[in-house]
């Protein structure tokens, strides 16, 4: 059974943008697990399902098929939400600790269910690094390889991470080894005892007992990467790119690098999903008699069969020709909305065929209410 997801934010059919965002914020204060003490496990489902609601509703094209279908397929291939298909993180940034405090930290970095899993340091440093990539919606169409350049903080290769010149760490003198320091504030009865991480050591509790001179004992060098993207035919836009290992180095520990796809627009055709939305122009006596025409999709000429008495609006399907399912079975369709061209200007002849058109002394002007 198809799921409401208005009657899952609690609002109506014709809900403005900003009432959505509203029934969704008042929904992730209301299951925030600690104010489910008793009842957390079903908080955070709940809280999945209202962030499903949202991702479709807030997304116009979603939104749109939902209403017209009653689902919709998911960037991550299939009708099932995950938390890879949730694309508005960042338009709750001052609801951080809810999302911090459900998945992990960071907006779901470090819990098995999101699509950003990746490492959370002993002192909860996330070590991921995310960037964007724009591609075109052919690039999306055939597949395709793009290089991306960015910098990071690498593995010291001569001391591999650990900062010290031989290898060998000795416990921090200032913190003994817990990797915390006491600070006391205040005299007497009123003093403030606060707990930070030791500056000297990081918070590992150990130090280099000979400073790595290339990385000066941070066990990571700066570098420029310039990494090979593969862009999945299908893929969708947001879809991001997960590429191990590829994020920042943290002494001997190293995050990932996840690769956001932005895809560019195009005047001239619209995505639906993966059926590829166009505008083909017929003349009159193409719609009447009907007509076969070449459409050219990117690089390739397809055959478009106009059947006689095509109306304008009428929207044909070339099976197939859409985009590629991400999950490698099957492809969307082309569709293709039909519109006749009315000339502006007749020559004498067309105008002639035209009149005598009008006079047709059978069934007069039927062709007209056909």
């Amino acid at each position: 059974m198809a799921k409401d997801y208005y009657e899952i934010l609690g609002v109506s059919k014709d809900a403005t943008p900003d009432e959505i965002k509203k029934a969704f914020r008042n929904l992730a204060k209301k299951y925030h697990p600690d104010a489910n003490p008793d009842n957390k496990a079903q908080a955070e489902e709940k809280f999945k399902e209202i962030s499903e609601a949202y991702e479709v509703l807030s997304d116009e094209q979603k939104r749109r098929m939902y209403d017209q279908t009653g689902h919709v397929e998911f960037g991550s291939g299939g009708s099932n939400f995950t938390w890879q298909d949730f694309s508005h993180f960042n338009d709750f940034s001052d609801l951080g600790d809810i999302f911090n405090r459900i998945f992990g930290g960071n907006f779901g970095f470090g819990n098995s269910d999101s699509f950003f899993s990746g490492f959370q340091g002993d002192r909860g440093e996330n070590l991921d690094l995310l960037t964007n990539l724009r591609i075109s919606l052919e690039d999306v169409y055939y597949g395709a390889k793009k290089t991306i350049k960015y910098r990071r903080n690498a593995e010291c290769q001569t001391c591999h991470g650990t900062g010290s010149k031989d290898g060998k760490l000795v416990t921090c003198k200032d913190c003994n080894g817990t990797g915390q320091q006491r600070v006391v504030q205040g005299q007497g009865f009123f003093r403030m005892v606060t707990v930070t991480t030791c500056k000297t050591c990081g918070g590992r509790g150990k130090v280099p007992s000979v400073v790595c001179p290339d990385c000066h004992g941070t066990g990571s060098v700066p570098v420029t990467e310039n990494l090979e993207i593969t862009v999945p035919k299908g893929a969708p836009d947001r879809l991001r790119l997960r590429i191990k290992g590829k994020g920042q180095s943290h002494f001997g520990r190293t995050g990932d690098l996840y690769v956001v796809l932005n895809v560019e627009e195009t005047p001239d055709m619209k995505r639906i999903n993966d059926d590829i939305y166009i505008v083909e122009e017929i003349s009159f006596p193409e719609a009447a008699l009907g007509a076969e025409k070449e459409i050219k999709l990117f690089r390739e000429t397809l055959t478009l069969k106009i059947p006689a008495g095509t109306q304008p609006g009428e929207v044909l399907r070339i099976k197939g020709a859409g985009f590629q399912h991400m999950n490698g079975r099957g492809s969307g369709d082309v569709l293709v909305e039909i519109r006749v061209a009315v000339p502006k200007h007749l020559s004498q002849s067309q105008r002639e065929l035209i009149e005598k058109l009008m006079d047709e002394p059978a069934k007069k002007h039927s062709w007209l209410r056909s």
